[in-house]
């Protein structure tokens, strides 16, 4: 197991190099005509899914609607973000570079200032990290020294995952 990162400590996962904090997803506001379009659309899938005779669909539809309800009320989390000589920690998460095949740095929009992680993951071949401000340069000095830069093109879940803000 490896080890988790504390607020302060380091210790067992190498020697920070840089350091950033960063809130966990973009946060946003849907105006009073995006989120009556959104209602209006949720009640005519849900309405669909009862008239078909399938609740599992209807449940799901329903659940989408309060997640998205509770993600849209809640205040993004400021997360720690920090490459050390031994990985990169994302929040709680530790990456050794060894399980790290390699890194972009997105400069385009809607990307922009966006770091991308391609891991050995079943689940998540990539991570995306926000970078802070002026300081792409410097990151990517420090990850050119123990992970190789390739090119990661947005695929159409990151395209979905930026333009729904999660």
């Amino acid at each position: 197991m490896e080890p988790k990162p504390s607020d302060t400590s380091f210790s067992g996962i190498g020697t920070p190099l840089f350091q950033w904090q960063a809130p966990e997803h973009e946060d946003f506001e849907l105006g009073p005509r995006s989120r009556m379009i959104t209602t209006s659309l949720l009640i005519v899938i849900i309405g669909y899914a009862l008239l078909t005779n399938s609740p599992l669909m209807a449940i799901t539809f329903i659940l989408i609607g309060v997640v998205g309800y509770l993600l849209q009320h809640q205040e993004p989390r400021i997360l720690t973000y920090a490459l050390t000589t031994k990985g990169a920690v994302l929040g709680k998460d530790f990456y050794r570079y060894n399980t790290i095949e390699s890194f972009h740095i997105y400069t385009e929009y809607p990307f922009e200032n966006l770091l991308s992680l391609k891991v050995n993951g079943t689940l998540l071949s990539h991570v995306h990290v926000p970078l802070p401000e002026g300081e792409r340069d410097t990151i990517y000095r420090s990850l050119r020294e123990f992970v190789p830069e390739d090119t990661h093109e947005p695929s159409l879940v990151d395209t979905l995952e930026k333009f729904l803000h999660i």
